[in-house]
């Protein structure tokens, strides 16, 4: 039986990915294969298209993609917690671009909590990025204050949320008005304007020259230095994603003159590794969503043919939550 796939010909462009048949794959051991109803896009998978990130496998149809949902198809040996027909979601490095996904099984979890599909690659990778770095990489809690740049995007708006549930002061920069209404509507206490105005001075004013305990940045080169400027003493720049390109050269010596600051740049798959910390932050995040504590942003819905498209969206910074690709 075959399928349709998208295949990346090579590293670059988005228009470097073709849709094409392919075989239903047979999953080895340790693995899986997925019918997807549903895929996600995220700026991982234009990391892995471009050659920003190395490719993590050797296969001879290289299918980009990092997030699905649907049902098991078949399972390999050594599979012992999931079975055929199990209903899981996923995030993987790449692989996910297919009717029918191989992957590792280690990167699938069974949804035990009533949540739509669309919900599910909306908000899967976004949402286990945005509990890790709100709850492991830095743990935020109430009275503390939080800067997160394109607070628009589809982990903008969870982590707005997420972070005033916490009860912590939570600030937003975006670029224009149709940005700033989304963010202001995801629970935002303050959103910026970083194409009309200096988003380093506006922190400063907002906290009265107290600046902030952590910076989220997932935009990086356009915003730097100034994600340095807006943090406390001892403060926390956590740098996860690049959209405006990523920061070089980068001079350790500013941590220190800019008041014993603190980098780190984390990956959600360090932070999944572990099965129980996976299940717990996979069922935090669908029950909050099933709850109506967590409300899901879907900037569109556009079919597997229109990938491209998709990626030119995604790249151009246009969209404004996540879009869902569908099969």
């Amino acid at each position: 039986m075959t399928q349709r796939v998208i295949e990346l010909t090579d590293f670059g462009a988005a228009e470097n990915m073709k849709l094409r048949e392919a075989d239903i794959p047979t999953p080895g051991p340790g693995q899986i294969v997925v019918k997807n109803n549903a895929i996600g896009l995220n700026y991982l998978d234009t990391y892995f298209r471009t050659g920003l990130y190395p490719w993590p496998n050797q296969d001879k149809i290289k299918v980009p993609g990092s997030e699905g949902v649907g049902h098991v198809h078949s399972v390999g040996a050594d599979v012992n917690f999931l079975k055929e027909g199990d209903r899981v979601s996923y995030v993987t490095p790449v692989g996910a671009y297919a009717e029918y996904a191989l992957i590792n099984a280690a990167h699938a979890v069974e949804i035990k909590v009533d949540v739509d599909d669309h919900d599910v690659v909306a908000s899967t990778l976004k949402g286990l990025t945005t509990h890790y770095l709100l709850h492991l990489t830095f743990k935020l809690e109430s009275g503390m204050t939080a800067l997160v740049h394109a607070a628009a995007g589809g982990v903008g708006q969870l982590m707005g949320q997420w972070g005033g549930e916490i009860g912590a002061t939570m600030i937003g920069t975006a670029g224009g008005p149709e940005k700033i209404e989304a963010a202001t509507k995801a629970g935002y206490h303050h959103v910026i304007d970083y194409n009309s105005k200096d988003f380093v001075a506006e922190v400063m004013s907002i906290t009265n020259n107290q600046k902030c305990d952590v910076v989220y940045d997932s935009v990086a080169k356009s915003v730097f230095p100034g994600s340095l400027d807006c943090l406390k003493p001892r403060g926390l720049w956590a740098l996860f994603g690049q959209s405006s390109g990523p920061v070089v050269d980068f001079n350790l010596g500013l941590l220190s003159a800019k008041g014993s600051l603190f980098v780190t740049r984390p990956t959600l798959f360090t932070y999944i590794a572990n099965r129980d910390e996976y299940n717990d932050a996979s069922y935090q995040l669908y029950t909050r969503i099933a709850h109506g504590r967590l409300k899901v942003s879907i900037h569109d819905k556009m079919p597997l043919e229109n990938i491209v498209d998709a990626h030119n969206l995604l790249e151009g910074r246009k969209t404004k939550g996540a879009i869902v690709i569908t099969l």
